[in-house]
């Protein structure tokens, strides 16, 4: 006897189809950083429920709505006027060209399309009426189940299939390839539950963000079990993570400062997980270090790592669960060269380094994308010169920079380190962002002391740990822990290309004498506020005859 299926359609289907049928090119928006509005409402805490199945993956999120205590509030509890341009709607986005929108649902209730929500191309918007008698005190519960085929994911963003395991790369844009989510770095969530089932012959491991809950079989099923992850740090959807597939691994454990203990694993191919034990070496001298040079303790009982061969960002700090190409993790000591060590070590504390620098205290919005990786970048350049030499590592980095940004910076991409707009924003993960950006970092670094840049550290974090903030708020930081006025600094921010500074010299051997001139050129209109730090050394002796002091141009 023959079973009819009906086959339901999904809530955003003419919207995918419209989109589907558009084969003109669409006219490339410009987005601003001036245009920046902070949501009326945002999710504070979410479950999912990943349930996968070859062909199809049904996503179920059940999230809690609360209104934007920014629009009310400064970080220090200080009312404000700010306001939003969304007028109380709840604003999600979401790829229709990858995500059946299945169900719709607030507080148990079905809604209604156009009448308590719209669905357009990228977003979905449901209705302040229907959000009425949302307070922090009696939250809205929003459910959505949606179905995506990760198989058929090529872009490799958001939750893909290659070879045999299931990953995600959510930044900077792919959580909305997964399901409907305000996918923004300012929306920061506790990821309260995460889910996954799958076959356990094909997918025997299951990982997500955070501590381990429980894993067991699905009931009722034939060969399926599923996994639980629980992350009690607020964050961004950017940083979620989800990884299904065979994998071997590496395990150890590293006692912090304060004497907790963390479970250390680093997945890969059963093939390569030989070649792992000089990446987990990095791992635990880059837990060490950091909290020697900055107080910064691990903050979860679980640090995973997974390394695989088709992975298209090279390194992503997911966070408790960073994911790797391989070739930045593995090391076999039959072939691999002193570069690769140092590859490997510097891009494992690179990752493990924004758990604080981007993960505990992330961007505003993409446009300070600086602010984690510019930052990040100078913390393992740091790190790789206390574990090797730090004057060969300085060459090394300068190197580079003067190779590949010095160029970026006098061509027609030339753009400051935090753009004021752009029209796709996989565009600025950029050698400017990162490298130039760290070398702001370092000047902070001469002009305050590295005593005086600790300062700045620890205040920075006091203020915005759990936090979405700008490049800004890290510059007053800075200034307000060391009494310092930093506010010509801030143009380092806004301009582009590579300043000459210039100089001359005369002595004056008969009153013993040295003066030197200096002068700079930018593309700023205004002077930047450059640090020149400057000695004297004895020609025979090579001994410093006059200490070196920076000098602020």
């Amino acid at each position: 006897m023959a079973t009819a299926t009906a086959t339901i359609p999904a809530l955003n289907a003419a919207v995918a189809a419209a989109t589907a049928a558009n084969t003109q090119k669409e006219t490339p928006v410009e987005v601003f950083r001036s245009d920046y509005q902070p949501l009326s409402n945002i999710v504070s805490n979410i479950c999912m429920n990943f349930d996968i199945h070859s062909g199809k993956t049904v996503v179920t999120s059940d999230m809690t709505v609360v209104p934007n205590p920014k629009l009310n509030s400064d970080d220090n509890g200080n009312s404000t006027s700010v306001s939003s341009s969304d007028g109380g709607d709840l604003v999600l986005d979401g790829d229709e060209t990858c995500v059946k929108l299945m169900v719709l649902q607030v507080n148990g209730r079905d809604l209604v399309a156009n009448e308590d929500y719209v669905v357009s191309p990228g977003k979905l918007v449901v209705k302040a009426s229907a959000l009425k008698g949302l307070s922090s005190s009696m939250p809205t519960l929003l459910k959505t189940v949606v179905e995506i085929v990760p198989e058929e994911n090529t872009q490799l963003s958001g939750l893909y299939k290659s070879d045999s395991i299931y990953c995600t790369q959510c930044e900077a844009m792919g959580f909305r390839r997964i399901t409907y989510y305000p996918d923004r770095p300012d929306n920061m969530a506790v990821f309260e539950k995460v889910t996954i089932k799958a076959d356990k012959a094909s997918c025997p491991v299951l990982l997500s963000n955070g501590n381990f809950v429980e894993s067991g079989d699905v009931e009722g099923s034939d060969g399926r079990h599923y996994a639980t992850w629980s992350d009690p740090f607020p964050k961004p959807s950017y940083l979620f993570c989800v990884v299904a597939g065979k994998l071997g691994s590496l395990k150890d454990k590293y006692i912090t400062v304060s004497g907790k203990e963390v479970q250390l694993e680093i997945f890969s191919e059963e093939e390569n997980v030989n070649k792992l034990d000089y990446a987990m070496e990095s791992l635990k001298r880059s837990m060490k270090w950091d909290e020697d040079k900055f107080g910064l303790e691990y903050d979860l009982g679980i640090y995973n790592i997974v390394a695989v061969n088709d992975f298209n960002m090279g390194a992503m700090e997911n966070k408790g669960l960073n994911v790797f190409n391989t070739c930045y993790v593995l090391a076999d000591p039959a072939t691999a060269t002193d570069r690769d060590y140092e590859r490997v070590e510097g891009v494992i504390g690179h990752e493990y380094f924004h758990n604080w620098t981007g993960n505990r205290v992330t961007c505003k919005d993409w446009f300070q994308l600086t602010l984690k990786e510019g930052l990040t970048v100078f913390r393992d350049q740091e790190f790789s010169g206390d574990m090797g030499s730090k004057p060969v590592n300085r060459i090394e980095n300068v190197s580079s920079l003067r190779g590949r940004q010095f160029a970026e910076d006098a061509g027609p991409m030339s753009h400051p380190i935090r753009p004021d707009s752009y029209i796709s924003m996989d565009n600025f993960y950029t050698a400017t962002v990162y490298t130039k950006g760290a070398e702001i970092i370092r000047m902070y670094n001469t002009i305050l002391s590295e005593a005086g840049f600790r300062k700045g550290m620890d205040l920075y974090f006091e203020r915005h740990d759990g936090d979405a903030v700008t490049c800004d708020d890290f510059r007053a930081a800075m200034a307000d822990a060391n009494g310092v006025d930093l506010d010509q600094f801030g143009l380092w921010y806004s301009t582009n290309g590579t300043p000459t500074v210039t100089y001359s010299t005369e002595y004056d051997g008969e009153n013993g004498v040295f003066k030197i001139t200096l002068s700079q050129s930018s593309n700023s209109d205004k002077p930047l506020f450059i640090p020149v730090s400057v000695g004297l050394i004895d020609k025979a002796t090579g001994d410093e005859v006059v200490p070196t002091k920076v000098l602020e141009l």
